[in-house]
């Protein structure tokens, strides 16, 4: 699926080469799309559940021929989607914990995957939404607005209370225990000066049993840093292995303050 995301890229009429190869990778993507259909066949016959094999037969046969490997991009995530493999993964997951396979673990750390692709895409959103920031609150406001249709329980702000202070993560995520802190930085200085409020934020949240995941997004309005120093950084200052910064450029800039006449 990922080699014919990648050809995608270059299909046209006037490119005989890519548009073979975007053929040859979708023959091949057909061919796996017909043994796994074949393998969980073979598997729910073998445990013996007749009319589970013929509901995932008749699920199978609903999609029609022409999208059985069609992919279509979900934006802003940046993955494709097929709705065939998501009938198999609704199957494989039902197979999974009749065998005693726990599968949760593993549909969580898909769903952190997505969470997390939609903040690596934040300057998106935010043009999308014709607007250049000005401030941290004004960004993550933009994903928080997306955010609440692919995540339901997706929350703003919610409370961990440390002793005698209440601290409260930007965007979180409930059922992943993953929350997601912004900042908003208009030169370099103010990305040092974010990263110092991060290792601050990481003591306040240490110990949470809410939040057990953490992403720290920075949107620069230039690129004032890369990700590479960034995470050496983190490295280096031995941060919290829950922890995982994205640094991401877009548009924007602080309010100049009006000096007083």
């Amino acid at each position: 699926m990922n080699k014919i995301q990648g050809l995608s890229h270059y299909l046209s009429g006037a490119n005989d080469f890519y548009d073979e190869e975007h053929d040859l990778a979708e023959f091949e993507f057909k061919s796996q799309l017909e043994r796994l259909y074949i393998s969980i066949c073979a598997l729910i016959e073998a445990i013996g559940m007749p009319t589970l094999l013929v509901q995932f037969q008749n699920d199978y046969k609903s999609i029609p021929e022409k999208k059985v490997t069609e992919l279509d991009f979900i934006p802003y995530i940046g993955e494709l989607h097929s709705d065939t493999l998501m009938v198999f993964w609704k199957y494989h997951a039902t197979l999974s914990s009749l065998m005693g396979e726990d599968t949760k673990q593993q549909i969580e750390d898909e769903r952190r995957k997505q969470f997390e692709g939609i903040l690596i895409n934040t300057p998106k959103i935010v043009k999308d939404r014709d607007i250049e920031p000005s401030n941290e609150a004004e960004v993550r406001k933009c994903v928080y607005d997306l955010l609440i249709h692919v995540f339901p329980d997706a929350v703003r702000e919610t409370s961990i209370i440390q002793g005698t202070k209440t601290y409260k993560p930007d965007i979180g995520i409930k059922s992943l225990k993953t929350a997601a802190e912004y900042k908003f930085a208009d030169s370099a200085e103010e990305v040092k000066k974010a990263i110092g409020g991060l290792y601050e934020d990481m003591r306040g949240y240490a110990g949470s049993e809410d939040w057990k995941h953490f992403f720290a997004v920075v949107y620069m309005t230039d690129a004032f840093f890369t990700q590479q120093q960034i995470m050496a950084e983190f490295k280096h200052t031995k941060a919290d292995d829950n922890w995982k910064p994205i640094l991401v450029i877009g548009k924007g800039a602080r309010k100049k303050k009006v000096p007083n006449a």
